[in-house]
């Protein structure tokens, strides 16, 4: 982590800083001790009793989209699946962090206050032109990362944890030099394959199943022709979207809605800013006599400030990002304007406006109706919590579904032929998603004949269901299965004449019979492959047995079967890269191939960690698929 903040702080630390807001520092400097944000909200991911909550997984994303926004415009991240994308990598971070904390407890691994601090003391991006830290410059460089100190102390004690528990112990892995010349020669080769594909499908039976024999298996795999149980439910289901509905907010309400939330509605004016800074006054001045003869703002900044073009572009900010000193002049100019040379503790700027985003602002009453479902939506869950306290109150009590459902005004549902492979075949389509979903077929299952569930949570609110009939399992009629069991007969005895083949076609080869010769021989189509890189696409295969064959020696036949296919492939020839490498290039290559062993051995690592633990993840409560 630390190595990769500085790398980053070298990257964006001339932008950083100029953007200043006030942040409280707590813990270490000040008060002891951090907490966390809490909250009645559900949890999305559980790691035994570690658990991270929706509320805390929202907050991360609105943090992640406003430093995207503030680093790359208003429109990124605007697509429902980039938003999808980085919302499913909050919750995998979040999945790890639990792994390691929880890991860490259990192992007796504990980070010190007084090794934070004497890390971030020590970073130079902290330090001021005397060496020492400086808390303004921290607070200046953690705003330029959207990040406050909290998060960044948290950040460090997560990394030094995962440091100690993932990466010290595969740093040990080294390669030996004598490795070099292979690296170099596997570097950009390619291979040519030679493959067949046999299709049992396609291929023709000499015979007919019997009548003797159809009833022979009839008897023998009788259980496979078994109709399972099934069930027949009632059940009701409370919508959230109902409940919200029903209640009405006041104006009061709404009001303090929009304040506490204000941010959702009224975007600052925000600027387009390039951005020069000097060590002395002189050079400012030198490169404003520039600018009013007409000189391009990039080349003077190269040329006097000594600044790239990405460290001159300070990007859209709003007001109070910027260091107080300079706000006011930068706000003051017109479009294509820039500031005379203005000091501040950073040194001598020289800003230029490029563009102007003016204020966006939703008022109270353009915003009304929408605060009115938001607020709506979360009176509905309090109200949910009461409504299901009652309703288990009342069936301990032994009220039966039709007293409940008459009470709350709700329809009684039917679903007929529930099985517990989530075929269900009689059920009104707007809920068959329902019904067919885990959890209810789940339930289904756990009660007696009459039986009435608990109350269950659902996608959309809650529902509990009444078992109505148990239909036991039973054994088909032979005429109703006769044609299954033709149609598995044959897929059979063609999946028995395809595994000949393949066992005759691996002996000719393992004899020593040239590939085309034995495909000839049996009327197989052979392909040759144009030469390929690792990975790349060949035959049909799936992408760890494309890098299985990879591997394999020359010669040596591989045989694989899936999506009713067989398919034997041999590698044929090898194409070596035959450039030589510069011990640039060389060291490139033994750093890539440690990092992805080590990275490889770090995932491993991590896994055997988690497999400790009880884990689950909702990814549905963010709108994401389990």
């Amino acid at each position: 982590m630390i190595t990769k903040i500085r790398s980053y702080q070298d990257s964006w630390f001339v932008k950083g800083i100029l953007v200043l807001t006030a942040l409280s520092f707590m813990s270490l400097f000040g008060i002891s001790g951090y907490m966390g944000r809490g909250g009645n909200n559900r949890p999305i991911v559980r790691v035994d009793d570690l658990v991270t909550t929706q509320d805390e997984i929202t907050d991360m994303f609105n943090k992640k989209i406003q430093t995207l926004r503030y680093l790359f415009g208003e429109e990124v991240a605007e697509s429902e699946s980039m938003k999808n994308a980085i919302m499913m990598d909050i919750v995998q971070t979040e999945l790890v962090n639990s792994i390691m904390k929880k890991t860490a407890e259990n192992n007796n691994v504990s980070i010190s206050d007084e090794l934070i601090r004497k890390i971030i003391y020590s970073q130079p991006e902290f330090m001021n032109d005397s060496g020492q830290f400086d808390l303004n410059i921290m607070r200046q460089s953690l705003n330029a990362r959207n990040m406050t100190e909290n998060d960044y102390i948290e950040a460090l004690r997560r990394d030094i944890v995962k440091q100690h528990l993932v990466q010290t112990p595969v740093q040990s892995l080294t390669l030996p030099a004598f490795m070099d010349k292979y690296l170099a020669e596997i570097d950009g080769q390619r291979k040519v394959f030679e493959y067949v594909i046999i299709e049992p499908k396609k291929l023709k039976t000499d015979r007919k199943i019997s009548n003797e024999e159809i009833e022979q298996y009839y008897q023998d795999f009788a259980l496979q022709f078994e109709e399972p149980e099934n069930r027949d439910v009632s059940f009701i289901v409370f919508s959230i979207d109902e409940l919200a509905s029903k209640y009405t907010p006041s104006a009061q309400d709404i009001e303090n809605y929009y304040q506490e939330n204000i941010e959702q509605f009224v975007i600052p004016e925000q600027r387009n800013i390039l951005q020069m800074v000097f060590d002395n006054q002189d050079s400012a001045n030198q490169a404003v006599a520039a600018l009013n003869t007409g000189g391009d703002f990039f080349k003077i900044a190269k040329d006097i400030a000594n600044q790239s073009r990405a460290d001159t572009e300070l990007g859209l900010v709003a007001k109070d990002m910027l260091l107080e000193e300079v706000a006011e002049s930068v706000f003051a100019l017109k479009k294509g304007q820039f500031t005379q040379p203005i000091e501040s503790s950073m040194g001598w700027h020289v800003m230029k406006v490029v563009d102007i985003t003016p204020k966006k602002e939703t008022t109270l009453k353009q915003a009304t109706s929408q605060i009115i479902a938001d607020i709506r939506k979360d009176r509905a869950y309090e109200q949910a919590t009461d409504v299901v306290a009652d309703i288990e109150d009342k069936l301990g009590a032994g009220a039966t579904l039709e007293e409940i459902a008459k009470e709350h005004n709700i329809t009684i549902n039917k679903a007929l032929g529930i099985y517990e492979n989530q075929k269900v075949v009689n059920v009104a389509p707007k809920f068959k998603n329902l019904v067919s979903s885990n959890d209810f077929i789940e339930t289904a299952f756990s009660y007696n004949e009459g039986e009435i569930s608990q109350v269950m949570e659902t996608d959309d609110g809650f529902t509990l269901l009444k078992v109505e009939k148990i239909n036991e399992a039973k054994q088909k009629d032979l005429a109703t299965v006769k044609p299954e069991i033709e149609k598995i007969w044959a897929d059979n005895e063609k999946s028995a004449i395809a595994q000949e083949i393949v066992n005759d076609v691996l002996h000719d080869l393992e004899d020593g019979d040239s590939f085309a010769e034995v495909a000839k021989r049996f009327n197989l189509n052979l392909k040759i492959s144009a030469p390929i890189k690792k990975g790349d696409a060949l035959a049909g295969l799936s992408q760890a047995q494309q890098l299985e064959i990879y591997q394999e020696a020359l010669q040596n036949p591989r045989v694989f079967s899936g999506n009713d296919k067989i398919v034997i492939i041999v590698p044929s020839k090898i194409i070596r890269n035959k450039i030589q490498h510069s011990n640039e290039k060389l060291d490139n290559l033994r750093t890539n191939a440690k990092s992805a062993l080590k990275q490889e051995l770090a995932n491993e690592l991590i896994d055997a960690y988690g497999s400790d633990y009880k884990i689950r993840v909702k990814y549905k409560y963010l709108g994401l698929s389990d």
